[in-house]
């Protein structure tokens, strides 16, 4: 299977370093899990559908025998999340965070970093209009929940990184 690129630069940009915590929200089937742990990061992952985590667990069964991942149902804002702190917490094209008021899943972000942690926002828009759109909606609900938000972009592909203001 050939990985999505959106998948390869959202592991690039996230520059984990051997023994981080991370958080993947929505893993779907798995592939980014596989590729942090290669990094040695320790990956938690969390999805809502019960069929993407069977997936992801399918996929990643050595990493999960190892202990390097830990592959769990659940939804972002339905209470606390799997262990944690994370040094990094990030999703891919994860709409909650632009289609609607993130509150609540902003709120339980800020409860899973570490101190100096941050949170990556990954998304593939099919358009310049639509970055632009998602960039703006993203920022301003970062901003909302205490976090100072940097923008990186790679053609189409869009990383919202957000930072929790000292």
């Amino acid at each position: 299977m050939k990985v999505p690129e959106r998948l390869l630069w959202a592991v690039e940009t996230l520059e984990t370093r051997p023994g981080e915590r991370v958080l993947e929200i929505g893993c779907g089937r798995g592939v980014a899990v596989g590729l942090l742990c290669e990094r040695s990061a320790s990956v938690t992952a969390i999805d809502r559908s019960a069929t993407a985590v069977e997936a992801a667990r399918e996929r990643n069964a050595r990493h999960v025998e190892a202990g390097a991942a830990v592959i769990e149902q659940a939804e972002l804002d339905g209470g606390g999340l799997p262990g944690g702190p994370y040094d990094k917490v990030f999703a891919v094209n994860v709409n909650v965070f632009w289609t609607r008021s993130p509150t609540a899943e902003l709120a339980a972000v800020k409860r899973a970093l570490a101190p100096g942690g941050s949170l990556h926002l990954f998304y593939e828009p099919p358009g310049a209009a639509k970055a632009q759109e998602i960039a703006v909606k993203v920022q301003a609900a970062l901003a909302g929940s205490g976090f100072t938000s940097t923008t990186l972009t790679r053609g189409l592909l869009l990383c919202l990184k957000g930072e929790l203001t000292p």
